[in-house]
């Protein structure tokens, strides 16, 4: 509470430090911030004694107390400071002397909202990794760390509102459900990537992201309540999950173009299934990615191998080709033309950040000349290429100024063989 010269009062700073210091939700570190000074900014009390013993005499000059004039007692090791930086301090009133000179003056350090403090040697905390997947009812993974662990992990060391955490041996996901939390908890905006190859990956890590980013709190498979208008807010609002074709499903896809006794297909191929040429003679043995059919953008499937048997998977080679191309997406569209799809991606290349990019896919197949027509119409029409720079297009076009997509295509995703 204030005084009357607008200053904050003193019985209100021991009220304030009192409230502080028995607040259960606080943290030691954060219970160090229990000062308040008469502008009402929160401090703490640091000491200005040096980590290891000084050698230069300048370290052990005496600080003189304000009011009485006389030298204060300087720290065992010396100040951590030099004498000019104290001096600039004691200006900025960011030095604590005593009510007398017999008090060692100290560090005044004030709480701001990119204030950190170091994470502690000792991490106490008891809760079992278990207990939080037993809550969303996801009980198929032996062992994994608390979330409230990896929080306090995090929140240390994830300062930037934007900060993106990078888990090559995801689990059972817990990094990815602590980012949501604190996310949630102090509204900054983290990311993260997770990276699995377990079955796990399915019956686990994915459920469990989606629960949690559902609802925050769960008992036994079942959501406890909805989140609140403000955790929804800041809740992720997309989690893309992506299956990274392994070595033997490649092996798996190759087509060669001529045959041979030695190169003899024993299966028979569908048209829309993802196939390599491989180009045995004039090649030196390089494998080629076969667009000629992404006038079908939307049909690619690809053989893979799970648990032992082969099944088909639908290939998003849409999302590839953004990869491939260094797309940082800003805005995904579909748009349908009497039954025709149109897929449309905008955004900015990683190597041109101010050079717009617009790429628009759609079902080619079978078209007439008139058929492309009314594709140009439409997509003019419509302002698909709107303002973009540079427009790929799959397939043929009329579109004015597109650019193929296949030739792109291929020579990124087989440059390091070229270069």
């Amino acid at each position: 509470m204030a005084g009357e010269d607008g200053k904050i009062s003193e019985d209100s700073k021991k009220e304030f430090s009192k409230w502080v210091t028995k607040n259960k939700i606080f943290s030691g570190g954060e219970k160090a911030y229990k000062n308040i000074d008469a502008e009402g900014r929160v401090y703490s009390s640091v000491s200005l004694r040096a980590p290891e013993p000084r050698a230069d005499p300048k370290f052990f000059e005496p600080l003189l107390h304000p009011v009485t004039g006389r030298p204060c007692p300087v720290p065992p090791n010396g100040f951590s400071r030099t004498p000019e930086t104290l001096r600039a301090m004691i200006e900025r009133e960011e030095i604590l002397f005593g009510q007398d000179e017999k008090t060692q003056p100290r560090q005044k350090r004030y709480l701001q909202e990119d204030t950190n403090r170091q994470l502690s040697s000792v991490i106490q905390d008891a809760t079992r990794g278990k207990t939080w997947l037993d809550a969303l009812g996801l009980s198929d993974f032996p062992y994994c760390h608390s979330v409230s662990f990896y929080e306090t992990l995090m929140g240390a060391v994830l300062t930037d509102p934007f900060d993106i955490a990078l888990d090559f041996f995801a689990g059972s996901g817990t990094t990815g459900h602590a980012v949501i939390s604190l996310n949630r908890n102090d509204g900054r905006q983290r990311k993260f990537i997770l990276m699995e190859m377990g079955d796990y990956f399915d019956t686990v890590l994915l459920p469990r992201i989606k629960k949690v980013t559902f609802a925050p709190k769960w008992k036994g498979g079942r959501p406890q309540c909805l989140a609140t208008e403000e955790e929804a807010e800041r809740s992720p609002r997309i989690v893309k999950y992506i299956r990274l074709e392994s070595y033997e499903d490649a092996l798996d896809s190759i087509e060669f173009e001529q045959a041979s006794e030695q190169m003899e297909l024993t299966e028979a191929t569908n048209e829309y299934f993802l196939k390599y040429m491989l180009k045995w003679e004039t090649k030196g043995n390089e494998t080629l990615l076969n667009v000629a059919n992404l006038a079908s953008p939307f049909c690619y499937r690809l053989r893979v191998h799970v648990n032992g048997e082969k099944q088909e998977r639908a290939v998003d080679v849409a999302e590839t080709f953004n990869y491939l191309l260094g797309l940082k997406v800003q805005k995904r569209e579909v748009y349908a033309d009497k039954g025709r799809r149109y897929l449309v991606y905008r955004g900015e290349t990683r190597d041109r950040p101010d050079h717009n990019v617009a790429v628009i896919w759609r079902e080619t197949e079978g078209w007439t000349k008139a058929d492309f027509s009314r594709d140009r119409d439409f997509v003019a029409q419509n302002n698909l290429s709107e303002e973009a720079d540079t427009v790929y297009v799959n397939g043929d076009s009329a579109i004015l100024g597109a650019k193929p997509i296949e030739p792109v295509f291929k020579d990124r995703m087989f440059a390091s063989m070229n270069s």
